[in-house]
């Protein structure tokens, strides 16, 4: 160990400790010598999948700040270099996966249809009854969610890069505080719930209510706009639609200019019809000019033409420079007869003429089967860590 300088053995744990946390429990347990040598890049990423998960790898940090299991006692060699400054090793990308199957949140429990009531009355009573019960335990859940992924975010702040945040509507998140100065990437699949919430009660889904949309847990919301955005160092944003959500993206995607004001890059995968709307009024494009009708008033000088505008005077995202669309297929509706695709073509075409307008992408409409976001996403967060272009490479080939 002693014959190789340490920036190469950090390189190349670096390189090892890509899969989300288990290559670093084995050099942890390899030899005190490893352990100490490989402190700082033990946790270079980070996978946790429930908030028992969570509560556990806060454990481990305690642990190993207070006996010092990163710093060597020797300070003199090369390991306590190595490890000199390091008892809470860093954290550098972080994907958190709330998933049915995998997190521990409580469920909705559905009776066998033989063991319903019969009459209306105790129906009523016994479906009432099994929803106390559950947001009664995802309430619990809630709770311990903001707690711990609080903290976590909190001690990941100073070195985390990358997040990447998988959610579905079965399990719905509460709202955490969080200010992540170094985060440069952040992938949201299916919600922004977690950091973002509008003044109003929201759309209430069938089904797929829960405490957490009237409820913060003492939960600041933030200020709009921010007095200190919490990602201001944020370059990439890249967002999944998966279908309805408490607040519609289309209302919440624009609020991510204040909160995220150095973003460069946005990635809208799977999208509505409501895209194009959002889109042209983020990017400071007018909609197009209504032609004047019979009924209209004939006078030219009276019809105002919306036309290309400064993207300064306009434009949300003031430093965005791509913009990359893909929308969802489940219409199957020919290219060329596509009213939204022809729209966002107009709204590329606006924005090529600005003087430091973004260069909007438009990928081909798909559909996908269920969970291959979830896979996907995993793949790409693993694949940017190597130096891989990811979704970002918008290129056609790697969007089947």
């Amino acid at each position: 160990i002693d014959r190789l300088p340490y920036d190469l053995w950090h390189v190349i744990f670096q390189l090892v400790c890509t899969d989300g946390g288990r290559a670093g429990c084995v050099l942890a347990q390899t030899s005190k010598s490893v352990r100490a040598l490989s402190a700082s890049a033990r946790f270079h990423s980070l996978a946790l999948s429930s908030v028992v998960q969570v509560k556990h790898f806060l454990i481990c940090l305690e642990r190993i700040h207070r006996f010092g299991h990163g710093a060597p006692s020797d300070s003199s060699s090369t390991l306590g270099r190595a490890g000199a400054g390091a008892n809470t090793p860093p954290i550098h990308n972080l994907l958190l996966a709330f998933l049915p199957g995998t997190c521990d949140a409580p469920q909705r429990a559905f009776r066998k249809w033989t063991d319903y009531a019969r009459d209306e009355r105790s129906l009523v009573f016994q479906l009432a009854n099994d929803h106390r019960t559950w947001a009664a335990a995802k309430t619990a859940w809630n709770r311990a969610f903001v707690l711990h992924v609080s903290r976590l975010l909190q001690l990941a702040a100073p070195t985390l890069r990358a997040l990447t945040v998988l959610q579905s509507p079965e399990i719905r998140l509460p709202l955490v505080p969080y200010r992540l100065p170094a985060l440069r990437e952040l992938t949201l699949l299916g919600d922004d719930r977690m950091f973002l919430r509008l003044p109003g009660p929201g759309a209430l889904v069938p089904g797929q209510s829960d405490p957490s949309d009237f409820e913060f847990y003492s939960v600041p919301v933030p200020a709009e706009p921010p007095d200190d955005p919490p990602f201001p160092a944020l370059t990439h944003l890249h967002v999944v639609f998966t279908g309805p959500k408490l607040h519609p993206w289309d209302k919440t995607l624009p609020r991510w200019a204040a909160i995220a004001p150095a973003a460069t890059h946005l990635r809208i995968s799977q999208g509505n019809a409501r895209v194009p709307a959002v889109l042209g009024e983020m990017l400071g494009v007018l909609p197009p000019a209504v032609s004047p009708t019979e009924e209209a008033d004939p006078d030219p000088e009276a019809t105002v033409v919306h036309g290309p505008q400064p993207a300064e005077e306009l434009s949300l995202y003031v430093n965005l420079r791509v913009v990359i669309v893909q929308m969802s297929g489940a219409r199957k509706t020919d290219a060329t007869q596509d009213p939204d695709r022809r729209e966002l073509e107009r709204i590329g075409d606006d924005c090529s003429s600005f003087e430091c307008g973004p260069r909007l992408v438009i990928l081909r409409n798909r559909s996908y089967m269920p969970g291959y976001w979830e896979s996907r996403l995993r793949w790409e967060w693993r694949e940017r860590m190597g130096g891989g272009g990811g979704c970002w490479t918008e290129d056609e080939a790697d969007e089947d």
